[in-house]
């Protein structure tokens, strides 16, 4: 059966677009509609020792948009409470779906038993909603049963496996983050011990405790030395002006010459060498070297020390709880479905409907004529 705008009077009009769908909708709310009870509650994500933060004047609270809430953690929580992860906890712990399969005498609400994960979710997001306020913070959670006593227990479910939810998220990201501190401050920890260690060897190896000193000891002596020998040859000659090359006294002064010429050789030996000799020069750039990298490693290692502190201080300001503003409440009344306010609107809408069929209807007339 098929109904011709154009063929209708406006009374019968008026019958099947406003009053014929009007009357179905009273029978409907009249009838087959089931109360449906509402318990809310008023949550919010707070960081741990943010009250030690400086506190801002509430004019520039406003208008800067400072919101002291955790707003990034509170959009993620309101994606939980109406995911698939939270309807199987309630499932777990309320039996949640055999208190809301099988109602026949609602159409609009019956939901089957057997029905699909994603139909059920799609159920369980019209009874449970999340939202969000931007200006306060606060998530407005309202959970709607047909007994008032289920929408009480399914919201205080919600809200305990929200504060699990909010505190494990805060710990995982503080541990994540400790956990790559420590890591290098173990890793740091050991290369400078490793560094040490070889220091610590390479001293054993070499009788040396410090061979950057010992070389500077040793070329003191060489300078000594030196300087003895120029004195004492610049006396040989003053000899040789007055006696001659063959007498006791020249004789002994060459003699202590060629002394201190073998022992300023010796020492010279014993403190320069071939980059591959073993020798003090040799010794003490490979210390230096060592030196140059134990201190490294011993600053790598205090900064290690320093970012874990770091990243603990910084782990605190991550920790979340869950604030709860409003406890759920046991509803007295049943506040869906609201019969008088959805049958006004559809009239509204309907009467809406109408004007604009008479118009269409109008126009068409129009342009025939």
């Amino acid at each position: 059966m098929t109904i011709d705008f154009k063929e209708l009077k406006p009374n019968r009009l008026a019958m099947w677009v406003i009053w014929i769908p009007l009357a179905v909708a009273a029978i409907y709310y009249s009838f087959f509609a089931m109360d449906r009870y509402a318990s809310t509650a008023l949550v919010a994500v707070r960081q741990v020792g943010a009250n030690e933060a400086p506190q801002l004047p509430g004019l520039a609270v406003m208008l800067g948009g400072v919101n002291p809430a955790s707003r990034e953690e509170t959009l993620y929580l309101r994606e939980f409470i109406t995911s698939m992860d939270m309807l199987k906890v309630l499932n777990k712990d309320l039996q949640w779906e055999d208190h809301y399969a099988d109602k026949w005498w609602d159409p609009l609400y019956l939901v089957f038993r057997n029905a699909s994960q994603e139909f059920w979710l799609t159920y369980y997001q019209r009874m449970v909603t999340a939202h969000f306020d931007e200006e306060t913070g606060l998530l407005t959670v309202e959970v709607q049963a047909f007994t008032p006593e289920l929408a009480q227990q399914v919201l205080k479910v919600i809200l305990d496996e929200s504060e699990k939810f909010v505190n494990e998220l805060s710990h995982k990201m503080a541990r994540e983050q400790m956990r790559f501190a420590q890591s290098e401050l173990g890793n740091a920890r050991k290369t400078y011990e490793e560094r040490r260690e070889e220091m610590i060897r390479f001293q054993s190896e070499n009788n040396l405790l410090d061979a950057q000193a010992t070389a500077q000891s040793r070329a003191g002596v060489i300078a000594d030395l030196e300087a003895q020998l120029t004195r004492e040859r610049i006396t040989l000659k003053g000899l040789l002006a007055n006696l001659d090359a063959n007498t006791p006294q020249v004789r002994q002064q060459r003699a202590r010459i060629s002394a201190l010429e073998q022992q300023l050789d010796i020492e010279n030996k014993r403190l320069v060498s071939p980059p591959s000799g073993d020798h003090l020069n040799v010794i003490a750039a490979r210390y230096r070297n060592l030196t140059i990298d134990t201190g490294i490693a011993e600053e790598a290692y205090k900064f290690a020390v320093s970012a874990v502190e770091s990243a603990r201080v910084e782990a605190s300001k991550k920790l979340r709880s869950l604030v709860t503003v409003v406890s759920p409440n046991e509803p007295d009344l049943a506040i869906y479905p609201q019969r008088i306010y959805n049958l006004i609107t559809l009239m509204l809408a309907l009467c809406l409907l109408y004007g604009i069929v008479r118009f269409i209807r109008a126009t068409i007339e129009d342009h025939r004529d």
